[in-house]
């Protein structure tokens, strides 16, 4: 998944201090759950960060750049790869630790950004590119492996099981009328395997 920086270079200019980086990170985190990303400027992570306005144009471009980063950092934290011999375990460890992390205030911050997608194009590109697609190709390749030892069509159509895996995810975080616990992330995988021995019209 996204590693955290460590002191290399976030673009153009010095090398990141891994101390502001995480200042930064820090402040995004605590804006975020206080104001909400509408509310969120490089002035007001600056500040919040205790570092300056021209550090971080540095290391980001914008202030999208840097909440993603922020978020990414949350939510990959304890979501791996697992690798246990069975696509079926290894979509119920994926699936079920994702729900996990959405259910608690990660998930909170995610229904924001993607309600501010909507009316945020620049935002809504970043997001999709770093967020959301990063995350379809971690399932793929769980999807790939399984079809690679026979579990599964090598010829399954992967986009759509990505739909058919996050589409649930996403309804249910944003609608909050329904736990995202871990019978129902086993009832995702369940149908993911299902959709993926089903043949293509």
């Amino acid at each position: 998944m996204v590693a955290k920086s460590t002191g290399t270079s976030g673009g153009p200019g010095r090398p990141r201090s891994q101390e502001a980086w995480e200042a930064v990170m820090k402040a995004v985190d605590a804006l975020l759950e206080t104001q909400g990303y509408r509310r969120l400027t490089m002035e007001a992570i600056a500040k919040e960060a205790g570092v300056g306005k021209p550090t971080l144009y540095r290391w980001w471009p914008n202030a999208p750049s840097i909440v993603i980063e922020a978020l990414l950092r949350k939510a990959d934290d304890g979501i791996g790869l697992p690798d246990t011999g069975s696509l079926r375990n290894d979509l119920i460890s994926y699936v079920t630790e994702t729900c996990r992390i959405l259910a608690g205030p990660t998930g909170e911050i995610v229904a924001r950004l993607m309600a501010e997608t909507q009316f945020d194009a620049e935002f809504a590109d970043t997001f999709r590119q770093k967020f959301i697609y990063v995350r379809r190709e971690a399932l793929a390749s769980l999807l790939r492996r399984g079809a690679e030892r026979g579990e599964i069509p090598t010829n399954a159509d992967l986009e759509w099981l990505a739909d058919l895996c996050y589409g649930p995810i996403w309804y249910r975080l944003l609608n909050r009328h329904a736990e995202l616990d871990d019978a129902f992330a086993s009832r995702i995988v369940d149908l993911l395997l299902l959709g993926a021995r089903t043949p293509a019209d």
